[in-house]
């Protein structure tokens, strides 16, 4: 195989060539990376989905049921109330992950020291940015 020599006009061509394309490079810089930028995240994977229900609507819902919670009447089927206790008790983890607040409630079992242990997650997940009431 042989070497190509470029000379005479060939090789100026080349050199101006070159000298253009370094110039551009220098001189569009920024709109160069932008471009890539814009490549580089149509190429990335979308994010992730996340694995719970929204953080509105889990909001909404331990709003509403916390209130229902709290307008709990003498008479109420026993049932009933253990029924609204843990459906609340439930939304109240479901803000704690969606939130990142630790979780201390679902590992106790029905009494004092649960109830207590309420109190101190709903002022946690209200600290963290949720509004617990309407």
């Amino acid at each position: 195989m042989g070497h190509v020599a470029l000379g005479g006009a060939g090789g100026a061509l080349v050199t101006v060539a070159l000298a253009t394309v370094m110039l551009g490079v220098v001189l569009y810089q920024h709109e160069i990376v932008t471009l890539a930028r814009r490549r580089l995240r149509r190429l990335s994977p979308a994010p992730e989905a996340p694995a719970g229900p929204p953080i509105e609507r889990i909001a909404s819902d331990v709003r509403r049921v916390r209130a229902e919670l709290r307008a709990l009447t003498p008479g109420l089927p026993m049932a009933r109330r253990i029924g609204i206790i843990r459906a609340y008790d439930d939304l109240l983890a479901d803000a704690c992950r969606s939130l990142d607040v630790p979780d201390t409630l679902t590992d106790l079992p029905p009494g004092t020291e649960r109830d207590a242990e309420r109190l101190v997650v709903e002022h946690e997940l209200e600290q963290a940015g949720l509004r617990l009431s309407a």
